[in-house]
């Protein structure tokens, strides 16, 4: 076991290793590639400021955010050398908790009839824009996801990316040597998960995450068979970039008092293998159905017996008390439980000259679960979107709706986007939240537990 995790261990390391080559490999790249053609880097970036405030009562200000944006794109000969940082202020740890990024950093090589991308780059496989099944793998930073655009949440993938054309087919290998983890929020934050936990006891983070250290791949095949059809299958070995937590439940013993009680949840990983399929069909020149799927070999859910959510730490029922004893100690799996499942989604688009108009239906099924698995066996949801235009492109309007149908929870958000010049853009939006508040044993996000959280937001982005 030592030798095990010995060797473990050097194989982290050598993979963190190679990984951080490649990082200055392409630094080094970037500064040679400037200086060896004609024409300089472009170099484009935007500087961004956001506040927000909660529309409940009293209405509380929400932490602000300050995001500058630097992107430096090099074409040269038969390739391209992209590189794209963030310095971001969150306003959350202190006034000037400045935190800095490279979501991406690769190289682009092209041949006759193939491509390769190096570096750390985002990786959005689906065919849909939004809630693809496998974009699951794709890590993103949800601690401030409310405000911010989604596309400057992404967090970029150190891999290897290599397509294939053949005809009207592409094939793409992709590896990942090592795993990148979307980031969430802080325990305290008021963006933190509902999770299904005994009610009665704190709770805690480990501060050292459990990450997986396993290399990651993936297969991808896309092909237009004619120009109207899309089609897509996939097979990866991935981890899904969002946590589950193992708990250890740590009790009083009547007559033996243990101190500290608690309840210690631990992030843990678990890379699976993933099938994938899609099919997006343009029916007319406005009208765009599309079909996709992925199924997991190993999805992590949480296991929960029914007596630790009835069981009161406080007021223990003290025949019944050696079961539950017995239930915290003998579980090794520290309640969670894996099994195979399948992610679905259905979507119209419509496209018109100055809107757009969609619906999306999404179930998630689980195979067989495990009696004490608290998830819903299936699980679904309906979104509808809207975006349009006005004052020939100077004002867009975007609104989305969310319905949870087992939890009957919803989240809609709307935003309002105005060029007051060019290279200026004044944003204003709401995020609206509503639904019951979920039971301690409820195992799926609930919009209704941010019902509080309902907040109207504005900003100014400048673009250069």
């Amino acid at each position: 076991m030592k030798i095990y995790k010995l060797v473990a261990l050097h194989a982290g390391l050598l993979r963190s290793t190679v990984s951080s080559l490649v990082l200055f490999f392409l630094f080094l790249l970037l500064r040679f590639t400037s200086s060896s053609v004609a024409a300089p880097p472009l170099i484009t970036g935007d500087f961004h400021h956001l506040s927000g405030v909660t529309l409940t009562h009293p209405p509380d200000l929400l932490p602000g955010l300050q995001r500058l944006t630097l992107n430096i794109d090099n074409h040269f000969g038969d390739g391209r050398l992209f590189a794209r940082t963030d310095i971001r202020n969150r306003f959350e740890a202190s006034v000037d908790s400045i935190e800095w990024a490279f979501p991406e950093l690769w190289l682009d090589l092209h041949f006759s009839k193939s491509d390769l991308r190096i570096g750390r780059q985002i990786l959005q496989l689906g065919l849909s824009v939004a809630n693809a099944p496998v974009d699951r793998i794709q890590p993103f930073d949800s601690r401030n996801f409310l405000i911010e655009p989604f596309s400057t949440l992404q967090r970029g993938t150190i891999a290897l990316n290599y397509s294939y054309y053949i005809g009207n087919s592409r094939f793409r290998m992709i590896f990942a040597p090592v795993f990148t983890p979307s980031l969430v929020p802080d325990p305290e934050s008021r963006w933190f998960p509902h999770l299904p936990v005994p009610a009665g006891l704190p709770v805690r983070i480990k501060s050292a995450p459990t990450k997986a250290d396993k290399p990651q791949a993936a297969l991808i095949w896309d092909t237009n068979p004619w120009r109207a059809l899309e089609i897509q299958l996939g097979f990866l070995y991935w981890n899904p970039s969002m946590p589950a937590y193992r708990k250890s439940i740590r009790l009083n013993t009547p007559g033996s008092p243990i101190h500290d009680p608690h309840i210690l949840l631990e992030e843990t990983f678990t890379p699976t293998l993933i099938v994938t399929g899609g099919i997006s069909w343009q029916i007319t020149s406005s009208l765009n159905l599309l079909l996709e799927t992925a199924w997991f070999e190993n999805s992590t859910y949480d296991k929960i017996p029914d007596e630790l959510f009835s069981f009161d730490p406080a007021n223990p029922d003290l025949p019944g008390f050696p079961r539950i004893i017995s239930m915290v100690s003998d579980d090794n799996e520290e309640f969670i439980s894996r099994h195979p499942a399948t992610d679905l989604l259905l979507e119209a688009r419509y496209f018109g000259s100055d809107m757009q108009i969609g619906i999306q239906w999404y179930i998630q099924l689980i195979e067989n679960p495990h009696p004490d698995v608290i998830q819903d066996t299936r699980f679904q949801s309906i979104s509808a979107f809207t975006s349009r235009s006005f004052f020939r492109e100077r004002l867009d309007c975007e609104v989305t709706a969310t319905f949870q149908i087992n939890g009957s929870d919803y989240w809609i958000r709307k935003e309002l986007g105005y060029d007051i010049l060019d290279g200026v853009l004044l944003t204003a939006g709401a995020h609206i939240f509503g639904g019951p508040t979920p039971k301690m044993n409820y195992g799926h996000p609930s919009f209704g537990s941010y019902r509080g959280n309902t907040l109207a937001y504005a900003g100014i982005r400048y673009y250069f």
